[in-house]
């Protein structure tokens, strides 16, 4: 006598049922073709032709669900819970290779788990930008990396154009400083010093949002503007969590017709002198009374409100800083020596900024 099919057994059955139904519509394709043993499906060797390339990252030890969700977050698939299971459901969950990859963009959550798990040689050239560095500082990096000579990359920034929304704000005759964003990037063996720069371009012109242009602008300040006193919340700012704050004061300083009295502002006005570049680098650290009364229109120490234009290339939480400033009473910051953190010390009164000078200041 047979035993009748139990509600558990037949939960058990339809479940079996549904996965496999989701395995043939996820896959799409055989799972043999997805580990490399076959041809790689069509999607996956010739992406659409409108698929721009993605630099990423794939770290080692990463689960698929956090692949997938980077995946995601770049445009490059659609979802990345289907990516994850996916991976699951193929058993190659373990088998994600850590790398340097391009990836297309957009592409099926199948193809970008071939070109993850098929680990295929494309020679690509790696560069780190950290957030705060002029151009200057950015070429021996580029060069370094393998782009070209350092006097190309400068020239390639010589030559770039900045695209619609930022272009019209560059006042005449000025340079493209402050506007290449920092990041890391990954492009193929032989690309140009032009392309990279245009790269850079194309990313600042990204992040830096119609939505953050307009706050900035609700505060009076338009993009070369915004990003002038981005870049100087980025050399002055150490902590994450005082960049608004920094911020902030500077805007109360701006409203009051004020100077900035911003050091890095003179660092950068002394480095127009190649000599003292040679002799002190692009930042000079301990600033003199000649110094400090350099006539340069960048020195905020000597002249009120905005600089021409920035001083170096500011990352996103300094431009997100300008945009969304923390709304203070304080005038005045100094940096807190004691702690020797990178934190500072802020005041509303020049009195009580004396104290804290006095208090907390590097003797």
């Amino acid at each position: 006598m047979r035993s009748p099919i139990t509600p558990f057994a037949a939960a058990g059955l339809a479940l079996a049922v549904f996965v496999t139904l989701l395995a043939a519509w996820l896959v799409a394709g055989t799972p043999a073709a997805v580990r490399g043993n076959l041809p790689a499906p069509a999607s996956a060797s010739a992406p659409a032709a409108d698929a721009s390339p993605v630099a990423f990252t794939l770290e080692r030890g990463s689960s698929a669900g956090e692949v997938g969700r980077r995946l995601e977050e770049l445009g490059i698939i659609r979802s990345g819970r289907q990516f994850e299971l996916l991976a699951r459901l193929t058993g190659l969950q373990g088998s994600l290779s850590a790398g340097d990859y391009l990836l297309p963009r957009p592409a099926s959550a199948l193809t970008v788990l071939h070109l993850l798990t098929v680990k295929e040689a494309v020679p690509v050239l790696r560069v780190t930008f950290p957030e705060g560095l002029r151009i200057e500082e950015m070429a021996v990096l580029a060069e370094q990396a393998g782009f070209g000579p350092r006097d190309e990359f400068l020239a390639a920034v010589a030559r770039a154009k900045l695209p619609p929304g930022l272009a019209e704000y560059l006042p005449p005759g000025a340079d493209l400083q402050g506007y290449l964003f920092p990041d890391t990037y990954i492009m193929p063996v032989g690309s140009t010093m032009d392309d990279l720069v245009a790269y850079m371009i194309r990313t600042l012109d990204e992040r830096f949002t119609p939505e953050l242009r307009a706050a900035a602008a609700a505060r009076g300040l338009n993009p070369h503007q915004a990003l002038t006193l981005a870049s100087i919340v980025e050399r002055e700012a150490v902590l994450p969590a005082e960049r608004p704050l920094i911020a902030g004061v500077f805007y109360n300083r701006l409203a009051a017709g004020d100077r900035l009295g911003a050091d890095p502002t003179v660092q950068f006005a002394v480095a127009l002198d190649p000599a003292s570049v040679q002799r002190y680098g692009w930042w000079k650290k301990d600033l003199t009374i000649v110094d400090l009364e350099n006539p340069s229109p960048y020195n905020t120490r000597l002249f009120p409100g905005l600089p021409p234009g920035p001083i170096a290339c500011p990352g996103l939480a300094s431009i997100e800083a300008v945009a969304y400033p923390t709304d203070t009473d304080y005038y005045y910051f100094v940096a807190d020596a004691k702690k020797g953190d990178g934190s500072h010390v802020f005041a509303v009164t020049f009195a009580e900024h004396e104290r804290n000078i006095a208090l907390y200041g590097a003797p």
